[in-house]
Order: C-alpha cells, then sequence, then structure tokens
C-alpha cells in the first residue's frame, strides 16, 4: 500500500499572489478631455477610447491648432483626481486649463 506524501504548508507562509503588471501610462480604457469646449473643434468632457498616441493622432488636427488640449487629456486611471485639480489653483491642469481659455479670449 502506498502512501501520498504532500508537502506540508506553513502557516506562518504567505502565499504567493502574482504580480499585478501595470499598464503603461499610454494605455488606458478611455481618454477624457477635460479643457472648455471649442466650438467646431473639441467638447469639453468628450471621452476618446484607445492608446494616447491613437488618441492624440485622431485630435492631431485639434492638438496642431491649440496644443494645450493634448495637457487636458487625462486617463481613466487619474480622472478622478484630475477632474477635481482641473477647479484647483495652483495645479498644473488648472493652469492649462486658464492658459487655453486666455488664447481662446484673442
Amino acid at each position: 500500500m502506498a502512501v501520498k506524501v504532500e508537502k506540508a504548508v506553513k502557516a506562518t507562509e504567505p502565499e504567493k499572489t502574482p504580480a499585478k503588471k501595470e499598464a503603461p501610462k499610454d494605455e488606458a480604457s478611455f481618454f477624457m478631455y477635460l479643457g472648455p469646449t471649442i466650438l467646431g473643434v473639441i467638447q469639453s468632457a468628450s471621452i476618446y477610447t484607445g492608446t494616447r498616441k491613437g488618441v492624440e493622432k485622431l485630435l492631431s488636427d485639434a492638438i496642431e491648432k491649440y496644443p494645450r488640449i493634448k495637457a487636458l487629456l487625462v486617463s481613466d486611471k487619474t480622472i478622478a483626481e484630475d477632474r477635481i485639480n482641473v477647479n484647483k489653483p495652483g495645479t498644473r491642469l488648472y493652469a492649462e486649463y486658464h492658459r487655453l481659455v486666455n488664447e481662446l479670449k484673442k
């Protein structure tokens, strides 16, 4: 009669879980434009799917005309914080938003 021997796991050993791979910054499920609406160019809160490069290529004409649009495209990973920061004085997004608004007034 053969006895099957199994390796005992110590209670103090933590279970090994596979490390989560973080997606590169340009890979997100969507990007959102948090800038002001520019009639005939782009609408505020527009959502675009794909990689950052793909979205920037799609918006290349708009970005060429208004380069600050690129800075106001935020990924799904940071959207909650970025929606706050666009209205919070002293943040990069706040500054970019107001610079673009001032460019549109000219």
